[in-house]
């Protein structure tokens, strides 16, 4: 990943960093924004592709984490300090969870311990032990904070949408619409076949058909174009939030169109310097 944009003292992401160790919120916020981009650039790299067909699943599980990665940034960048405080501290102790799981996949497997040394595997222990504490200890500080319920990827983009699309009903339902398809086509559940336009034909003899699924040019631009809407949001709030309020009033805002081009075709998004 590039490195983030610096963050200015004076800011009110300073200000957050300040109150959570491991410069939390920032962290947060720049992963998100960082791996929003690095999957539109991997499907606008499909897009362009002129060989490319268009796929009727695939291509919305890149556009699915893009649209999380950006909703991610956009959800801890909003709100009063304490809600942006207690929305990062959801996403990391999340992270200790999932970290912890996997490495426990390790010290539960039967044979585990014929397979590797008795050391690396107390190091493994001693790690998962050392991300569950600090699960507790985020969650701790989250509802000292004064924050109710449970972290959940849908809850968050719904929210993120709701900045998003302000009083625009339909925009905040079509950015719900395009989650849960793309999420369909990321867990291979096949309940779009019932929405999106379909080919069928019956089979031989009646009860049932053959359902082919295939997609359009105006699906696949309207799912990248959610994820482009949701990051430029989150480039937007990231330069809000980062830079002191005096520079922000000489220097004004940069454009984001240049945002979303990479430095080199073959260049990495995560890598380029802006």
């Amino acid at each position: 990943m590039g490195d983030p944009d610096p963050v200015e003292l004076g800011s009110s992401l300073a200000a957050d960093d300040a109150l959570e160790s491991g410069y939390l919120l920032s962290t947060v916020a720049w992963y998100g924004i960082t791996t929003a981009m690095d999957h539109l650039l991997l499907a606008a790299d499909d897009l362009t592709n002129a060989d490319a067909p268009l796929r009727p699943s695939a291509f919305f599980t890149v556009t699915r984490a893009a649209l999380l990665g950006a909703s991610q940034s956009v959800w801890v960048l909003t709100g009063n300090r304490t809600e942006r405080l207690n929305r990062a501290r959801s996403v990391m102790a999340d992270e200790r969870k999932l970290h912890a799981t996997f490495l426990s996949d390790y010290t539960k497997d039967p044979v585990i311990a014929k397979d590797v040394s008795a050391d690396f595997l107390t190091l493994i222990e001693a790690t998962v032990e050392r991300l569950d504490e600090d699960k507790k200890r985020l969650l701790k500080a989250r509802a000292d904070g004064g924050y109710k319920g449970t972290f959940e990827s849908t809850a968050m983009m719904r929210a993120a949408a709701q900045h998003l699309a302000g009083r625009d009903d339909w925009q905040r339902r079509a950015l719900a619409y395009e989650w849960r398809m793309s999420s369909a086509a990321a867990h291979a559940r096949m309940w779009p076949f019932h929405v999106r336009p379909t080919d069928s034909t019956p089979l031989p003899g009646g009860g049932g058909e053959i359902r082919r699924l295939s997609s359009s040019l105006q699906e696949v631009v309207q799912s990248f174009g959610a994820a482009v809407l949701m990051l430029n949001e989150a480039w937007r709030l990231w330069d809000l939030r980062r830079t002191a309020p005096l520079k922000r009033q000489t220097e004004g805002q940069m454009p984001l169109i240049r945002r979303c081009r990479p430095a080199h075709p073959t260049q990495s998004s995560t890598t380029t310097k802006r």
